[in-house]
């Protein structure tokens, strides 16, 4: 059995299921190329060469494409695998080899933390209006970019009815981003949304800082005025206290900063 037939399958069976059907579909479909006759349990040096050909700046005929992040290659490997593993589950494939892919390890710990006067140069060297207020959103408001473009301004906030742990939520509008918050309207597709973005940021002098990263900063500012984590994790939409905990070195450090000041002369 080929890995595409194990997708075929796993795709006719389980996608109306899945929360994310439509993206994670469109992945498959776009690198169906290169797993489609692939044999399902011969995967150890397929995915070795697959992972490299990912990470390259060259398509297979050398024409220029944008080399993927090991995040974002763990996540096309994660939807193959699981598509083999369900295979097997329901019979169709005898044996499971998933455990023998390459998979490139991602540190989830990896964290940017943008201030206000990054955030600023990137929305200056930004083009797009719609990236660029997005930009300001996602700083004081610790939205996904994902939210920014679906929530709707209500007098309460931004009201999210659709969210990544599944419950909706209201984000207070902070009164810098009032204005643009009633004004923009977003109509960019994702593609056109990450590309002006990628522009904004190399021109701007910060090639490696992701869109996320900016919501990183609203928790990092948050935190250094002196909110405490749960309430942080309120303003991020977090299920669970241990989403947030990946914060709380931020809150060390301003423990740090405050024993060093004892026993100073005043």
């Amino acid at each position: 059995m080929t890995i595409g037939e194990c997708v075929s399958t796993h795709v006719a069976d389980k996608s109306l299921d899945w929360k994310d059907a439509t993206k994670r579909i469109q992945i498959l479909e776009k690198w169906g190329v290169e797993y489609a006759n692939q044999d399902a349990t011969d995967l150890h040096n397929w995915s070795k060469g697959f992972v490299g050909y990912l990470r390259a700046s060259k398509d297979r005929k050398g024409r220029p494409k944008h080399p993927l992040s090991d995040g974002a290659i763990r996540n096309i490997l994660a939807y193959i695998r699981a598509a083999i593993k369900y295979a097997h589950k329901v019979g169709k494939l005898e044996v499971d080899q998933t455990s023998r892919m390459v998979i490139p390890p991602v540190n989830n710990e990896r964290h940017h933390y943008p201030q206000r006067a990054e955030m600023l140069q990137i929305a200056r060297a930004c083009k797009n209006r719609q990236v660029r207020a997005a930009i300001r959103i996602a700083f004081y408001s610790g939205m996904r970019r994902g939210e920014i473009m679906k929530a709707k301004v209500t007098r309460q906030g931004f009201s999210l009815s659709d969210t990544k742990n599944g419950r909706p939520r209201i984000v207070p509008i902070h009164p810098r981003i009032a204005v643009l918050a009633r004004k923009t309207k977003f109509t960019l597709t994702v593609k056109q949304f990450e590309t002006e973005w990628m522009k904004a940021r190399e021109a701007a002098g910060h090639p490696e800082t992701k869109f996320h990263d900016l919501r990183h900063g609203a928790a990092s500012e948050m935190i250094n005025a002196g909110i405490d984590l749960f309430t942080v994790g309120g303003v991020l939409g977090h299920k669970s206290v241990v989403s947030t905990k990946r914060y709380s070195h931020l809150v060390t450090d301003k423990l740090a900063t405050a024993i060093s000041e004892i026993g100073k002369k005043r």
